[in-house]
């Protein structure tokens, strides 16, 4: 008797560690959130207690979420969650349209196998607090296959109260045709004489598509960004079997945007970056040096994904970064200062809003990030409007380096549905 009591203590004092962690988890709310230059259409952001969340294609973590499909290719999902308690998740995959609204096709169209990975146990850190659990999944596997290319998501979920948490956009192309781009710089074209991208490409198509015009479509993406893609109308179909496609002179990219490196491999004071370390806290606490308006960004800042390069170690710590911003001769009246980054998924919101320091006359703001490399830049507001659009901080009106990507839509006649039948990489060349 006493055995079956000892057993049923410890599995009631499990479940409700289970539930008090469940419920600092604070799934957050897209209502107030602007949803910045990652998050696409459909996404569910992460609660707070998950971090360093990364989706890549396996060999690289500097790897894009996209694989081609019927080969021989793995996407690596890896986050880690701030707890004390190893959890256990489920994970599901969603088929959708160009414009990240959902297909409505069953799952057997697209999914070869069970829609369902289950992911458990993590790998818990050995140093100082905050305490979190690693999380790794790989896939493809052999339970589970796609036999549809597109957009996806990649959804997870609490495995015991099956609430969602988050989701990760990832792509599978196809490959078939030839995709052939070029960059068209246009100087002194945009705001303050700054200059602008003007994107072209090229697309020889496969002899199923009939009727191009119809069941063919085109989009940009820069740096990454998935939720900021630029979706064209504009394109000729005047040579047979090849269609060109452009962004429009009133719809393009900014040559001149660019990254505020931040490394925070050594955690310790130094010259570049690091004005404090304050390790007697919990978590640590880090004060960055200043940015300043006009001379933070680096003309030459490695590009890397757009979740950063977290350190995966077990010793890696997390810390609570300062940011400090001097807006120097920027307008900030009726304005509203953000600064977001690898470290958030870009997210514009009250965290990353900076608030004004009269005492130091710099805007300041806080998060918690983990040991490793990331960039960030800051961006501002129309506090009058509410409705207005984000803008970047751009440090000077230069061009600089930009990576930008082409996807290739095709509304499949018998299923209708958007196959991706090409998407490859270019660049500015600056």
């Amino acid at each position: 008797m006493y055995k079956y009591c000892l057993l049923f203590f410890v599995i009631l004092s499990f479940s409700c560690s289970n539930t008090s962690e469940l419920k600092t988890r604070n799934i957050v709310s897209n209502q107030d959130l602007d949803r910045g230059l990652l998050l696409v259409p459909n996404q569910l952001t992460a609660p707070n207690s998950f971090k360093s969340i990364q989706l890549y294609r396996k060999g690289n973590v500097n790897n894009p979420p996209i694989i081609t499909l019927n080969k021989n290719e793995k996407l690596v999902l890896e986050f880690d969650e701030l707890t004390s308690t190893s959890g256990q998740f489920r994970i599901t995959f969603q088929h959708f349209d160009q414009n990240w609204m959902p297909s409505n096709i069953p799952e057997a169209w697209y999914i070869d196998g069970f829609n369902e990975l289950i992911l458990t146990g993590g790998d818990t850190n050995s140093l100082s607090k905050p305490n979190y659990f690693h999380y790794k999944a790989e896939f493809p596997d052999n339970t589970l296959k796609f036999i549809t290319s597109g957009n996806y998501l990649l959804n997870v979920y609490d495995y015991t109260s099956n609430t969602k948490l988050f989701s990760v956009p990832f792509y599978v192309t196809e490959q078939i045709g030839n995709l052939t781009s070029r960059v068209e710089t246009l100087f002194n074209s945009g705001d303050n004489f700054s200059a602008l991208d003007q994107l072209f490409s090229l697309y020889d198509y496969p002899e199923e598509v009939e009727f191009p015009q119809f069941d063919l479509s085109f989009s940009f993406v820069q740096n990454r960004f998935w939720g900021s893609a630029i979706s064209t109308k504009s394109f000729d179909i005047t040579t047979p079997g090849k269609v060109r496609f452009y962004t429009p002179r009133n719809n393009t990219f900014s040559s001149s945007f660019d990254f505020i490196p931040l490394d925070l491999t050594d955690l310790a004071i130094n010259l570049q970056k690091i004005e404090d370390w304050q390790p007697e806290f919990t978590p640590p606490r880090v004060i960055l040096k200043r940015d300043v308006l006009n001379f933070s960004a680096s003309p030459s800042t490695n590009f890397s994904s757009n979740f950063g390069n977290p350190y995966t170690k077990r010793d890696s710590r997390y810390t609570e970064t300062t940011f400090q911003f001097d807006s120097g001769t920027l307008n900030t009246e009726h304005t509203d200062l953000f600064v977001a980054g690898d470290f958030n998924s870009w997210k514009l919101n009250k965290e990353s809003q900076l608030k004004y320091n009269p005492s130091t006359d710099l805007w300041t703001t806080r998060f918690i990030i983990k040991q490793g490399n990331y960039r960030y830049k800051y961006f501002q507001r129309n506090s009058n409007f509410e409705n207005s659009s984000s803008v970047p901080i751009n440090d000077s009106i230069t061009n600089r380096y930009q990576e930008y990507r082409a996807f290739v839509y095709y509304r499949d006649p018998v299923k209708n549905y958007h196959r991706l039948l090409f998407s490859d990489s270019f660049n500015s060349r600056k």
